[in-house]
């Protein structure tokens, strides 16, 4: 950190009250706030030391003072104190995210409730990557001669169903016979694993093949064709921008939910907090054609899941104003975080062992 200790108590002061304000701080209230015992003449002179660094700015030449981008990381990096939830509020995020239900969805879905809550925020959570998790057990259920119903189960309880249309009429006995044969066939696999290994038998058609197996195949291949890696991504607190002053301005607000709405995007957005082994902070400003933020907004993220690439690896995510309550935020984050990955490894750890 490049600046004197009276610079950053003077930086500290105003970014904490322009969090808590959303208007320009002045030099009187900065005095009355950072302890320091300075003349208003030496406080002035210290706030355009800081302006001329880049770390803070002044909307119109009568007004206080508001903190940039540039501001806001340092104090981030370099100036910002958090403390961990203590006991009894880890115990009751991890409470809540399994009582909802066993289901993987359930409890990110309510990870995303549960971070918006305490962040008065826009939450987002990224489900892990199916096509990563191992295959468990396939079944083929007839609903009529030409229409069949996929169920296929995958380790960690993820579970993915499709209805299928086949062309030859089929029996119930013989899709017994098709999950069997494709269980083994499968067995250790990764869902993407499968889909090659199928795609690669089918393709070489091999006479040996019998025909019972050549049908599987086929079936299986037709099921994997209906089961595009679609993550879920659970969005929970839009409304909240609107108690946001940055968010009166239509423009941003509007880059916000195009965000939201752009599947791509938000994919894009997310899934580089997946390469992190802590939570991180985005800004809209620092990297504008990176998949970052809409300008003037700031990201918390933090992966969950993913340890001993035992589990699927996910995100969960914070997305608000520059003037987010970090103090808040960062340790929520952080919590949910781990929680998630501690109920995946529950599920996913022991599993294999390569």
């Amino acid at each position: 950190m490049n600046l004197a200790h009276r610079e950053a108590e003077i930086l500290a002061t105003i970014i904490e009250r322009y969090i808590a304000t959303a208007a320009p701080v002045g030099s009187v209230s900065v005095a009355r706030r950072s302890g320091l015992r300075l003349s208003a003449a030496s406080m002035r002179n210290t706030m355009a030391e800081l302006t001329d660094k880049g770390y803070l700015s002044q909307p119109h030449a009568s007004a206080g003072r508001i903190p940039t981008a540039r501001g806001f990381r340092l104090y981030l990096d370099a100036l910002l104190k958090t403390r961990p939830l203590s006991r009894d509020e880890r115990s009751a995020i991890l409470n809540e995210l399994t009582t909802h239900g066993l289901e993987i969805s359930d409890m990110l879905r309510e990870a995303s409730r549960m971070l918006s809550a305490h962040s008065r925020q826009v939450a987002v959570v990224l489900a892990p990557s199916r096509d990563e998790v191992r295959w468990h057990t396939i079944d083929f259920v007839k609903i009529s001669d030409t229409l069949v119903l996929t169920v296929l189960v995958l380790e960690g309880g993820l579970v993915r169903n499709h209805v299928l249309s086949v062309e030859t009429p089929v029996t119930q006995d013989e899709l017994v016979r098709y999950g069997n044969y494709l269980n083994e066939y499968c067995k250790g696999l990764t869902l993407s694993q499968a889909r090659v290994r199928v795609a690669r038998e089918l393709q070489a058609a091999e006479a040996h093949l019998e025909a019972l197996y050549f049908r599987a195949l086929g079936l299986a291949r037709l099921a994997f064709e209906h089961m595009d890696d679609d993550r879920e991504v659970f969005v929970n607190g839009t409304l909240n921008m609107l108690d946001q002053a940055e968010f009166t301005d239509h423009t941003r607000i509007r880059d916000m939910l195009a965000l939201l709405e752009e599947r791509n995007s938000i994919l894009e957005l997310l899934d580089k907090a997946i390469l992190s082994d802590s939570v991180t902070v985005s800004f809209g400003q620092e990297d504008e054609n990176e998949g970052t933020a809409p300008l003037g907004c700031s990201v918390v993220s933090a992966p969950y899941g993913g340890l001993q690439q035992a589990s699927p690896a996910g995100v969960v995510s914070v997305l608000g104003p520059l003037r987010m309550n970090y103090r808040q935020v960062l340790p929520v984050v952080d919590c949910i975080s781990k929680t998630l990955t501690t109920l995946l490894q529950d599920r996913f750890g022991t599993e294999h062992s390569d």
